[in-house]
């Protein structure tokens, strides 16, 4: 009842503000990059010169020119800010009339992915070029789909108060999957815009002892004018995630009659219950730029346009994040003339005697000061240049023996960098980043990010084809955490080398046959990973993996056929394990009815060869190389109609589609883990503007 009337509470506020109106600010700056982890970097900026009371609905056409987006809202303009030189990354808004289903699904994330089955919990790509590097606190790396930090958030500049809403339910009463996300943004004048947004994810799970739920809170807002720009970004987030282990009689999934008896999902056997993680996520960023340049006219009757030519730049960003495991299944338990508590018997070693309750915890704060040149501010400026050094001071805790007895140990690093960013974001025939990054004091000393993107395009048959290049050459120091790690079940203290990473990779789009190739190659060495008996372990040798991609969308009329493949080797299968082969396929029959009414229906399918794929670990909430059981070979595939009206579109979707006439039925995303079986899921999204 409580979230029935959040809710309402929550539609009555978006509808009663988007009925003002105010007025709309492109984004000032001329320095608009893109992501540099992107091989899809550099989209067009905004062409300079723009008068902010000039039509904009022409400007976006301008932007759609040049990027794929399906319905252009002229209400908003919509960027990610890069955490260190505070530029603008112009994005399209969300506003997919086709696929949308695809958004709400676990699966959606990538071509192969594995989780646990429900929404919401632990999620890993099969597509190694996917994966990010571990992070400082690598527990929060496993909701990755899940997760808002500053670099992922989206800032708003709005015509007219703007909101969306998402809801996604499935599943019976008793085992509910629901999420509803919630954004709320207005300008209140054309330089300040302030937002508010909420994900709230509550899946009961299909399984045993598989609930979990998120709560995530963010506000957000920017500041724009000539000189000043600033960006604020606070965020709240606790997930709370029920383990069950996995399945012990995978009959229950694969073949089900053979178990000669009536059972519910709910029934069949997991390893342990009333276990649970528990994850907080706290960050404050701040960014503030101002620019230095002066004021130019075009003509005696034209009005004076600021140029700019520096920036001075400052961020800070503050992160607090805690983990805790614990377990109350601890009714005793003999095995093998061997008394111990029910979840002991699953981990061949225990570091203390008591039930389970390990934490973690770790703060970070980290300052970035970096100077600017633009691109562009005279016609001999080709190029743009940004220098910055940044600090960065990190705090863990966690259990230890201390004089024999079990205490709590604190550690404490600091780290200094600088690095620089060359670029041109400007003209067609030739774009670039290049960037550097070297840790030159502190626990990073010596670590070295040496990456370079380059873009180019020509015309074929009319339409523009573009060809892009990325490249990047790392040297990373190990984390804390994957040097040292205390719980019950697990104890390490290592002293690992630095990891090395080459790579080379390309892009070549055709838009006329609607085809993307891409492909790339990466040496490794010294790469971290928890291998077979769930320990961590550094590979000292040499590992190559090789991944090729097409992307190509056929069309003719109104019949559809959308394919994602992907195919990958790894030189060492033991340390970098890989689908051979990865496929997603989808064919639809799409129509626009009366002329408002977007229609698809359709049937989409997620493949991979069979492989050994990642297992998982509750206790270290980490995925590690299992060598026990192949995944793959099976299709989860779906049967949906997708609708878009105006400002709503809305989903109904058969899930796991396959599992109905494919026996036996292998719907496993990870051993032990199945997907959720056959069920209707539904969604809706509502955008809200005038």
């Amino acid at each position: 009842m409580k979230k029935i009337l959040f809710i309402a509470i929550w539609i009555s506020v978006c509808v009663s503000v988007s009925v003002a109106q105010t007025r709309i600010i492109l984004p000032d700056s001329t320095q608009i990059t893109t992501n540099p982890d992107s091989v899809d970097l550099l989209p067009r900026q905004v062409p300079q010169g723009l008068d902010r009371d000039h039509d904009h609905d022409h400007d976006h056409d301008h932007e759609a020119s040049f990027d794929t987006i399906n319905l252009v809202l002229p209400a908003a303009t919509v960027w990610h800010l890069h955490p260190r030189s505070g530029d603008r990354i112009i994005v399209p808004m969300d506003t997919l009339k086709h696929n949308f289903q695809q958004t709400m699904l676990a699966d959606g994330y990538s071509v192969a992915g594995g989780y646990l089955g429900p929404i919401g919990s632990p999620f890993i790509s099969k597509i190694f070029f996917e994966r990010d590097e571990a992070g400082q606190f690598p527990f929060y790396d496993v909701y990755k789909p899940y997760n808002k930090t500053p670099g992922q958030q989206l800032f708003y500049n709005t015509h007219v108060p703007y909101a969306k809403l998402d809801y996604q339910t499935a599943g019976s009463r008793q085992l509910r999957e629901q999420r509803f996300k919630a954004l709320l943004t207005a300008n209140f004048n054309k330089r300040l815009n302030v937002g508010l947004e909420g994900d709230l994810i509550s899946a009961k799970g299909m399984y045993k002892s598989q609930e979990n739920k998120h709560n995530d809170w963010s506000l957000f807002g920017n500041y724009l004018s000539d000189r000043l720009e600033t960006h604020i970004f606070a965020s709240t987030s606790t997930i709370k995630h029920f383990e069950n282990g996995g399945v012990t009689d995978e009959r229950f999934i694969r073949e089900p009659e053979s178990v000669g008896q009536q059972f519910t999902t709910t029934d069949i056997p997991v390893k342990f219950t009333n276990t649970w993680n528990k994850l907080k996520t706290n960050h404050v960023f701040l960014s503030g730029k101002y620019n230095l340049g002066y004021s130019s006219r075009k003509d005696s009757l034209s009005q004076a346009e600021f140029v700019p030519v520096a920036s001075v730049i400052f961020t800070s960003h503050y992160t607090g994040q805690d983990r805790r495991f614990l377990s109350h299944d601890t009714t005793n338990v003999t095995i093998d003339g061997k008394t111990m508590q029910r979840i002991d018997q699953f981990y061949p070693k225990t570091h203390y005697n008591t039930a389970v309750d390990d934490s973690v915890t770790f703060s970070s704060f980290k300052n970035t000061f970096a100077l600017s040149l633009r691109e562009g501010f005279k016609p001999w400026v080709k190029f743009g240049l940004t220098g910055y050094v940044e600090h960065e001071i990190r705090n863990f805790s966690m259990m230890d023996s201390i004089n024999g007895e079990m205490g709590r140990g604190k550690h404490r690093e600091n780290s200094v960098y600088i690095g620089g960013i060359l670029n041109k974001q400007q003209g067609d025939n030739l774009r670039f980043n290049l960037q550097a990054n070297l840790g030159v004091v502190g626990a990073n000393l010596g670590e070295m990010k040496l990456s370079g993107e380059v873009e180019t395009g020509f015309d074929i048959a009319g339409k523009r084809t573009t060809l892009s290049g990325q490249a990047y050459l790392k040297n990373t120091k190990p984390t804390y955490f994957q040097k040292h790690y205390h719980s019950k079940y697990f104890w390490w203290d290592r002293n690992f080398g630095d990891t090395r990473r080459v790579f080379v990779g390309g892009k070549l789009h055709i838009p006329f046959t609607n085809t993307t190739f891409s492909a790339g190659v990466e040496n490794l060495q010294n790469y971290i990973y928890i291998d077979k008996d769930r320990n961590i372990a550094q590979h000292a040798a040499n590992v190559q993996v090789l991944t090729a991609r097409v992307d190509q969308n056929l069309k003719l009329g109104v019949f559809n056929w959308d394919n994602q493949v992907v195919y990958q080797t790894s030189s060492n299968q033991d340390v970098i394990p890989v689908p051979q082969l990865s496929i997603y396929s989808n064919m639809y029959l799409k129509a626009l009815i009366v002329n408002e009414l977007t229609f698809q229906f359709g049937v989409d399918a997620h493949y991979h060869t069979s492989y050994f794929s990642p297992g998982y670990e509750p206790a270290l909430l980490q995925f590690y190389n299992q060598q026990e059981k192949k995944i793959g070979n099976y299709p989860i595939a779906t049967v949906y109609a997708n609708m878009h009206l105006k400002q709503t579109r809305f989903f109904v979707m058969y899930y796991n589609a396959a599992a109905a006439f494919l026996k036996p039925r292998e719907y496993f995303s990870l051993p032990n883990y199945p997907v959720n079986p056959t069920m209707i899921k539904l969604g809706l999204s509502v955008d809200l503007h005038n």
